[in-house]
C-alpha cells in the first residue's frame, strides 16, 4: 500500500477513535481539560507586541532555501 492510500485509510480510522473518545467524554473531564489549558496559556511569557508573524518568517525563511 501506498503512503498517501495508508495515511487515507489512517485518517478515517483516526476520525473514528476522536468520534469515539468524544462521545465518551463527561461534562467534569471537559471542565478539566479547559482548566488544565487555561493554566498552560498563563505560564507562558508576555507577548511583546505583534502577531508573531514576523518572528515564525524568520524562523521558516531558512527551511525555504533548501
Amino acid at each position: 500500500m501506498r503512503w498517501a492510500a495508508r495515511w487515507a485509510v489512517a485518517g478515517v480510522e483516526l476520525a473514528a477513535v476522536k468520534r469515539r473518545e468524544l462521545r465518551a467524554l463527561t461534562d467534569d473531564d471537559a471542565a478539566r481539560a479547559i482548566a488544565d489549558l487555561l493554566d498552560l496559556a498563563a505560564q507562558l511569557p508576555a507577548r511583546e507586541g505583534g502577531s508573531g508573524l514576523v518572528e515564525q518568517q524568520r524562523l521558516l525563511a531558512p527551511l525555504r532555501r533548501r
